[in-house]
Order: C-alpha cells, then structure tokens, then sequence
C-alpha cells in the first residue's frame, strides 16, 4: 500500500501539489469573502427575518461547499506526507508536517463546530427565534471563522517553510 502510494505520487505530483495549493486557496479565499464582503453588506439589512434567511443561506452553501474542499486538501496533504518522504528526510520538515497536521485538525473541528451553530441557527430561525439565529450566525462570522482564517494563513505558511527546507 504505502509503495501504491509513492507511485501514484510520483505519477501525478503536480496535479496533486495543484490540487492542494488551489483547495486551500478557495477555502481562505471563501472565508475572506465571508468576513470581509457579505458580513458587511448584510449587515446594513434592515429586516432581521430577511437578514437571517440570507445568512443562513450563505452558510448552507459554504457548508456545502467545504466538504470537497477540505476531503481534496487532506487527501493531497496524504500523498505529499508520503510521496515526498518526509518521515526519512529533514527531522526540522517532518516536525512542520504534524505542526500542520494539528494546525488542519483543528481547522477540522472548528468547522464542525461552525455546522453545529448553523445547525443551531437554522433551528431558531425556524422557530422564530432571530435573536438565538443572530447569536449563532454572530458567533460564525464573527469569531469563528475570522479565527480560521487566521489559523489557515498560518498553515499556508508552514506549507511554504516545509517545500522551502
């Protein structure tokens, strides 16, 4: 198995490293646009029901489209790990790799989370709860994902350290 996998690294290299580079680049490019573009306009709405209704519909489709995004980044980071061999080359790289790792498993579990609130603010909108629906979508754009942006950046950061060693 682990040779099937540095073979079809070896075979499909750029695609792969293509692949990873563009799904990490629509991810934070997404949230960019979450926190510094929507979040401002929908702000200026004026009526609650209609400004809930809009933000849960962006989340929904941010939702959805996060999970191919994130499946493509952490299949091509499997066969990077692998195919390039970190484990047997430079102990400071394969350092930087779990420090990656973590960086995106916590990503992973803050996206979770962020679901659960949609989940949580979906649930209120329909039962005409705006104030609970803002609180949720508040703690969505406001915190959580501002903070993943953050943390993004600084995996995009050890992804360039990493092919720089």
């Amino acid at each position: 198995m682990y040779d099937t996998i540095i073979n079809i690294f070896e075979n499909y290299k750029t695609l792969i490293i293509f692949l990873h580079v563009l799904s990490a680049s629509l991810l934070i490019g997404s949230m960019f646009v979450i926190i510094f573009i929507i979040r401002p306009v929908s702000k200026k709405v004026e009526d609650v029901e209609k400004k809930c209704e809009n933000c849960l519909k962006i989340l929904k489709r941010f939702n959805i489209f996060l999970v191919p995004i994130m499946l493509i980044i952490l299949s091509a980071s499997f066969f990077m790990n692998i195919g390039m061999g970190f484990e047997y080359g430079d102990p400071t790289a394969f350092i930087m790799i779990h420090i990656k790792e973590a960086i995106w498993l916590f990503l992973a579990f803050n996206f979770l989370y962020i679901y659960k609130k949609y989940l949580n603010a979906k649930k209120a909108y329909e039962q005409k709860d705006f104030l609970l629906t803002q609180e949720n979508i508040i703690l969505i754009t406001k915190y959580l994902l501002p903070l993943n942006l953050l943390i993004s950046l600084i995996a995009v950061y050890f992804g360039i350290a990493i092919k720089g060693i």
